[in-house]
């Protein structure tokens, strides 16, 4: 019974050493604000961007629907991933389509 328990917490913890079980440092989740939709971005657990509208345009413009919200936060978790600062132009949103 013992070498079985053994046998089982072994073959469980090689099967969490694969990047399935790997926790990813960056996340990125979408959720209905009061206006449209909105994405935020957290690192290690700690929330580090929350954007209820699109950036980079004049106006409070809020994002209509969850795949708006899910591309741009996409981008500039790509940004952040990349090393890079996670501003977006006005070019790199005019090239994602989105609806506003």
């Amino acid at each position: 019974m013992i070498k079985q328990s053994i046998a089982l917490l072994l073959i469980l913890a090689a099967a969490c050493s694969q990047s399935s079980c790997r926790e990813q440092p960056y996340r990125l989740v979408t959720e209905q604000s009061s206006s449209g939709w909105a994405y935020r971005i957290s690192f290690k657990g700690r929330p580090m961007i929350y954007q209820a509208h699109i950036p980079a345009i004049p106006g409070f413009h809020p994002f209509r629907t969850q795949s708006d919200a899910r591309r741009t936060g996409t981008l500039v978790l790509q940004k952040l991933k990349g090393g890079s600062i996670p501003s977006l132009s006005l070019h790199e949103i005019d090239s994602l389509q989105l609806t506003w």
